[in-house]
């Protein structure tokens, strides 16, 4: 379903800042990862943060942000 769609979407956030004024990153995030609550998606954005450990700070935490409610409902 729309869990495919995460990955891509989180992979494209580092130009989303470059070329976007500075609130669109969050909102970016925050729709795609607004209404998921399933364990793969949360999974998939675990992975994708664990596989970048020298992520851009500022943008992992509007990940991180944005993933609360699936953090919430996984653990």
């Amino acid at each position: 379903q729309s869990v495919k769609y995460i990955r891509p979407g989180l992979e494209v956030l580092e130009e989303v800042q470059r070329t976007g004024d500075i609130f669109f990153p969050k909102n970016w995030a925050a729709a795609l990862l607004g209404n998921h609550l399933s364990s793969s998606a949360y999974e998939e954005v675990v992975r994708f943060l664990n596989e970048r450990p020298d992520y851009s700070p500022l943008l992992k935490n509007k990940i991180l942000q944005a993933a609360y409610p699936l953090y919430r409902a996984n653990n």
